[in-house]
């Protein structure tokens, strides 16, 4: 029975372990606070809007490339993952991002939404891109995921455009995100419209 009950205790350290190294930092994660910011914002020290295509009302021939900040290491010690959920209206798609580099912002320059307010921090830029294959005309929508992962343990939060449900949160830059997959009626629209 002892070992029994020490065996319990150690694989319950160890899941508590796995969970407080999985603990995603959502304070600076961002896409847009709302619908139209994606379209406005820039990515810190750059020309590019988070919504990069400068519109939300696309041609069926455009691939959509969409923006994301995180915090640096987001997962801490666990691997990490960004994606889009996109559905075109028939089913959903899973779109890999891929990570293109640090930024750095400062209370004194390039400060973001109003944030740090003293100091700096360097927080990851990532990409997505939404080749035309993947979407279709009419209303299409998508919703941002982060994961973190290893060794069969993953954990995953969406960057929403609004809240919804007991789980969703607002975060220092006003990005809504949730711990629930079920965020139906909170996540962004695009709209495809066919080539003439």
């Amino acid at each position: 029975m002892k070992a029994l009950t020490t065996a319990l205790i150690l694989l319950g350290l160890g899941c508590v372990q796995m969970a407080a190294a999985g603990d995603i930092q959502t304070e600076w994660a961002y896409h847009s606070a709302g619908s139209e910011s994606r379209l406005i914002d820039r990515v810190p020290g750059t020309d590019l809007t988070f919504l990069a295509n400068g519109s939300d009302a696309l041609s069926t021939s455009e691939t959509v490339t969409l923006y994301v900040l995180t915090a640096q290491n987001f997962a801490g010690n666990l691997d990490e993952q960004v994606s889009a959920r996109w559905w075109n209206g028939t089913r959903a798609h899973w779109v890999m991002g891929y990570w293109v580099g640090p930024v750095e912002v400062s209370a004194t320059e390039n400060t973001f939404r109003g944030h740090p307010a003293e100091g700096s921090t360097t927080l990851d830029l990532w990409r997505i891109t939404i080749p035309p294959l993947v979407t279709r005309p009419g209303d299409n929508f998508y919703a941002i995921q982060l994961k973190a992962y290893q060794n069969g343990h993953t954990d995953e939060r969406y960057l929403l455009c609004r809240t919804g449900g007991d789980f969703s949160r607002t975060n220092r830059l006003g990005q809504i995100w949730s711990s629930s997959e079920e965020f139906a009626q909170q996540d962004w629209k695009i709209q495809i419209q066919p080539e003439p």
